[in-house]
């Protein structure tokens, strides 16, 4: 299944990109997408907003799914789904 991925904020500064489409196995939930993210733009992110070790983002990193007002690791994923990426981290 292809799922996009639009990032924001902090996280479209770091990676460069404003989305990307990945390639997912169907039955893939929100946190195999999250964790094929990281793994893709690890070498951009600080270590603040992915943590390479663990295979996972910061908790201030939050992702979402169009239409719904938050998303869990294992929400599953559809054929087609936006997912956006952003953080709640600034500075100031």
């Amino acid at each position: 299944m292809r799922v996009k991925v639009r990032f924001t904020g902090l996280i479209r500064h770091h990676l460069g990109d404003k989305e990307r489409d990945f390639e997912l196995p169907e039955g893939s939930r929100l946190g195999d997408l999250l964790k094929a993210v990281g793994r893709e733009y690890a070498s951009r992110m600080p270590a603040q907003m992915w943590d390479a070790e663990e295979e996972r983002f910061h908790p201030l990193v939050v992702a979402m799914r169009k239409g719904e007002p938050s998303s869990g690791e294992d929400t599953p994923l559809r054929d087609g789904d936006e997912v956006f990426l952003l953080s709640r981290m600034a500075g100031g």
